[in-house]
């Protein structure tokens, strides 16, 4: 189980960041909301998605840093910021995700529960073997391929009821990113997909890249 554990802890630490053009789906309700842009993730907790329009101007930038978020709607002309909190992400995600689990899962990638009261191995299912983690925060089940790449993890019984499938090429190895992410949750009322084209890990992506100031003249909500 510890060994199952390490893996996971290793390959999250041993990522740097990832940049890469995406195609997020938000369904929540009958009418999906599709929006395409580029996507900018760096270790641990910082992140920047631009949805362009089909001209090229952005519509929508949310950038986050361990510190806040910042939301700015470019067509309405306003802006929201918040702090980097779980029910902070929700507002705009509809997703109660620490930024560092974000970025983590953008990336492929999971973060184990860092102090579990108990662990097991679970024999194969349908999607494979996984490990299953019990503590305050609640219950985490990890499926993992042959190579110890995380599947799907699952977590339950806490405030987040959350499902997060990883679609992956057969032929990728390790330094490749899933094709696809999918966030659910477990109730049935939000699902989130990300498709990934022309991914690139690990490239020295600049921190100043990820930041974002908002002009003048935009409508600003503080909530920090």
């Amino acid at each position: 189980m510890e060994g199952a554990r390490a893996r996971l802890e290793d390959a999250w630490r041993s990522f740097v960041d990832l940049r890469s053009l995406a195609e997020v789906t938000i369904q929540q309700g009958r009418r999906p909301q599709r929006l395409s842009g580029v996507l900018l993730l760096k270790a641990p907790a910082t992140f920047r998605f631009e949805a362009l329009s089909p001209f090229g101007p952005p519509l929508l930038v949310v950038a986050g840093s361990p510190e806040s978020v910042t939301v700015w709607e470019v067509l309405r002309n306003r802006a929201y910021l918040l702090p980097s909190t779980p029910d902070a992400n929700r507002r705009w995600l509809g997703l109660a995700l620490p930024a560092e689990d974000l970025v983590a899962f953008l990336a492929g990638q999971v973060r184990p529960m860092s102090a579990p009261r108990t662990g097991t191995l679970v024999p194969p299912d349908e999607t494979g073997s996984s490990l299953r983690l019990s503590g305050p925060e609640g219950t985490q089940r990890v499926w993992l391929d042959p190579r110890g790449r995380p599947l799907k993890v699952e977590w339950s019984e806490g405030k987040s009821p959350l499902r997060v499938t990883f679609t992956r090429a057969e032929d990728g190895g390790d330094d490749v990113p899933p094709r696809e992410i999918r966030l659910q949750t477990l109730d049935g009322k939000l699902e989130v997909s990300v498709v990934y084209r022309e991914p690139r890990l690990n490239s020295g992506l600049e921190a100043a890249l990820l930041t974002l100031t908002v002009p003048q003249g935009v409508e600003i909500q503080d909530f920090r």
